[in-house]
């Protein structure tokens, strides 16, 4: 005759197992997806410097001035980026978990002043620009080129024309008549026309008083015994 335990142990199922696992598994994890670390995250080192700045290293600090904690937190930036409660009752690590978040968000100029003094820099990662941002630049339209007007040449002024002054030709004497070598002798009643007319002189009377200027000074006056060049 068999005889069975008096509390027999039973076997849990598989099902009811992986149920546990789970739940398990689950519990362990939730404490870490608290805080998930963001893209610009810093070393421990940074934050710690960058307290010693903001508060003295005082991670519990609460002077009522409106900022709360090692670094000096706005209770609206505190709860808008996970914190809960109070910063200054938050732990260091919980401190620099938000910390982590802010810097994500809004970069290291959410400390402005202490940040540029332990040398951290840099921003928020970019956000994706609009399309209408990412198109080029437009273009800058060049500035038309003032047309210049062509102004009209200035004409030279106008010289004054010197008049020229006449050229005095010299005044042309009528060839002397060249003498034939004959002679004529005034007579009684004689002029120098019939005298040229008779004669056949060339030129007429003036040749004949041209011929004579040495003898006679008026041509209308003529003596009888006078001797004519022909």
């Amino acid at each position: 005759m068999k005889h069975e335990p008096r509390h027999a142990v039973t076997k849990p199922s598989r099902g009811k197992l992986a149920a546990k696992s789970l739940a398990a598994a689950a519990a362990i994890s939730l404490p870490l997806f608290g805080f998930a670390a963001p893209a610009n995250a810093a070393p421990d080192s940074t934050w710690d410097q960058l307290a010693e700045c903001e508060s003295g290293g005082d991670w519990s600090i609460n002077t009522g001035n409106g900022y709360e904690g090692g670094l000096q937190f706005h209770p609206q930036t505190w709860q808008a980026h996970g914190g809960s409660g109070s910063a200054s009752d938050a732990s260091r690590e919980e401190q620099i978990a938000v910390a982590e978040n802010v810097l994500d968000s809004q970069g290291w100029g959410a400390w402005p002043s202490c940040s540029q003094q332990i040398g951290a820099s840099g921003s928020a990662e970019p956000q994706e620009q609009p399309m209408e941002q990412q198109q080029a630049p437009e273009q800058q339209q060049a500035p038309v080129e003032e047309q210049q007007v062509e102004q009209p040449a200035e004409q030279p002024a106008e010289q004054p024309v010197e008049k020229q002054q006449p050229v005095e030709q010299p005044t042309q004497t009528a060839p002397k008549a060249a003498a034939s070598g004959e002679t004529y002798t005034v007579q009684s009643g004689d002029t120098l026309n019939k005298i040229a007319t008779e004669q056949g002189v060339d030129g007429g009377w003036r040749a004949l008083y041209e011929l004579n200027t040495d003898q006679i000074s008026d041509p209308t006056l003529i003596f009888p015994g006078q001797e004519l060049a022909l």
